[in-house]
């Protein structure tokens, strides 16, 4: 494994300097002058600005020249960001400049490491819609917000963590949840088992994926997950009824390509339910989360999530192993059949 580079360098490599002025206050021609390298569709470079101004908040806040920020990302934005694109004439009427800033952030926090959120003390505005449990290595979450209500049900019911993800998994709820895990007095290196509650799609597939690779960063990489939306959740004529198309756009068809394959490997015996041929194209099928009754999802639950709580390393292993075995046995019972 190549060895870390230092911060030092890595900053570098980011345009990251220190600057003695507030860079928020500076006018027009300072800003030109000083991010103006690898500037291209305006005539500075928007993400080095950025990156700059969040350094430096940071580094206020670290060396106590002025408290945790403790404001939304949004905030941030209305509060440094915009202002200051405004005055050196670089604020985009067709460009949400504020999904940048967020990105960029992503950016430095998990590709570049250089910082963390919890530095500079941002809000996360998905704080409501995590708990972290007594059993905080059984998660149950969501794609979607609707489903919150059913997750605080489970977790009353059964002392389990919950995150409901709003859609696309924030880096920074991530961070905050694990840090909550952590400070429970959890070790991260032990069995973590992931219910989800997501599309039964490629999009609905690719939010589970980063909220597992989040987690990975953060120090959890030892992960089981359960799909809970799943067909085996209802019969051949329920997914029919409940299946949605799954559109197939230039840039999704990679993407459908991949999760079919998936789908192959795991879930053949319903790959039948899932396509079709109409008019010599192939027609894709997926299943909305909300397909699946609460009844159902809490039945599953307690099927396969239940017997793991409150068990030891030694004991979540040889559960495993036993429903391995079953797993092997009814494959090789379909093969045969």
């Amino acid at each position: 494994m190549p060895k870390k580079r230092s911060l030092r360098a890595r900053l570098r490599k980011a345009g990251i300097r220190h600057y003695d002025k507030l860079i928020h206050d500076q006018p027009k021609e300072w800003l030109l002058k000083n991010f103006k390298k690898g500037a291209t569709d305006y005539p500075i470079n928007i993400s080095l600005l950025m990156r700059n101004i969040v350094w430096q908040t940071r580094e206020r806040i670290q060396a106590g020249e002025k408290p945790p920020l403790k404001e939304l990302l949004r905030t941030f934005w209305y509060m440094y960001i915009k202002p200051t694109l405004s005055r050196a004439d670089v604020l985009a009427d067709d460009t949400d400049q504020y999904i940048q800033l967020s990105a960029t952030i992503s950016d430095m926090v998990t590709e570049r490491e250089i910082m963390r959120y919890k530095d500079i003390g941002f809000r996360d505005n998905n704080k409501a819609y995590r708990k972290v449990g007594a059993n905080a290595n059984i998660i149950l979450f969501s794609e979607k917000l609707g489903h919150q209500d059913f997750l605080s049900d489970i977790a009353d019911k059964y002392n389990v963590s919950i995150l409901a993800l709003g859609g696309q998994p924030s880096v920074l709820t991530s961070e905050y949840f694990v840090d909550t895990v952590r400070k429970a007095g959890v070790n991260l290196q032990r069995s973590f088992y992931l219910f989800s509650i997501v599309d039964y799609d490629t999009s609905g597939w690719i939010v589970r994926d980063s909220f597992i690779k989040n987690l990975k960063f953060y120090g959890i990489s030892n992960t089981r997950v359960v799909d809970l939306i799943h067909p085996d959740m209802l019969t051949p004529e329920e997914i029919k009824i409940s299946r949605v198309t799954i559109k197939a756009g230039e840039s999704m068809r990679v993407k459908n390509k991949n999760w079919l394959k998936e789908i192959y490997k795991r879930d053949y015996h319903n790959q039948r339910y899932l396509e079709e041929t109409k008019r010599g194209k192939k027609v894709f099928y997926g299943l909305q989360a909300e397909s699946i009754s609460a009844k159902r999802l809490e039945a599953k639950l307690e099927k396969v999530m239940v017997p793991l709580i409150g068990k030891s390393e030694d004991l979540l292993k040889t559960f495993e192993l036993k429903e391995l075995d079953k797993a092997i046995k009814d494959l090789i019972i379909h093969k045969v059949t």
